[in-house]
């Protein structure tokens, strides 16, 4: 919307290109990646057109949800999650987590899919640290694959809104086989679609508290 407000005309991989000199454009890929330039006001003169590309990405270090990541211990409902990229994990510990990113739905047809955005927009996990007396070693040292499983809720109040971990069956690709399913009626609910025609998703975990400036002159 801002590149197509700012003159910015879309165009299609798929399509064969019809560029004017001056002129800008913007293609976009698997809901996920936009690729924007400008074309010179000297474009198709001679000599042969030269051209000056940039690439920078936006992502960095997060915590993914993991394709199955419904899991149960100790009377908490939890989630499996990956990490992404080279991140200090032990940050991520005692935050009030929540999650956003891309929702595939299917139609009531199953003819097509459709990318949903979505954004919880609040706490819902957390991943505890132990309490000094259960950790009195000086260095902190998670292990990622062990030690980030934020917890979600607990077990008997999950179950009072009709969730039940069941046992893994050998139906990978069900839904409810792979994710909590108070997690993926939250989801549906938001996007105001019905849950079984919930594909997939793709989100990622957040830090829900805004950032802020601090220092005595809010110089930080």
């Amino acid at each position: 919307t801002m590149l197509a407000q700012n003159g910015f005309n879309e165009i299609k991989e798929t399509s064969p290109w019809s560029l004017e000199k001056g002129k800008g454009y913007y293609f976009t890929r698997n809901n996920s990646t936009i690729c924007a330039f400008l074309t010179g006001n000297k474009c198709g003169t001679m000599p042969v057109d030269h051209f000056k590309i940039v690439g920078c990405h936006t992502d960095s270090p997060v915590l993914k949800i993991a394709p199955r990541s419904k899991r149960s211990a100790l009377g908490y409902n939890q989630i499996n999650i990956m990490t992404y990229g080279g991140g200090l994990w032990r940050t991520w510990f005692d935050r009030d987590l929540s999650l956003a990113g891309k929702v595939i739905v299917k139609d009531a047809d199953n003819q097509r899919l459709k990318a949903h955005y979505w954004n919880a927009g609040r706490p819902l996990m957390k991943v505890p640290s132990l309490a000094i007396h259960l950790d009195r070693s000086d260095e902190f040292k998670p292990n990622k694959e062990v030690h980030l499983k934020p917890v979600l809720a607990t077990g008997v109040v999950d179950a009072l809104f009709g969730e039940g971990v069941s046992a893994i069956s050998d139906d990978t690709f069900q839904l409810e086989e792979r994710h909590l399913n108070t997690l993926t009626s939250m989801i549906a609910n938001d996007l105001q679609i019905q849950r079984e025609n919930i594909v997939d998703f793709e989100l990622n975990c957040y830090d829900s508290q805004p950032s802020c400036l601090v220092g005595m002159h809010e110089e930080f």
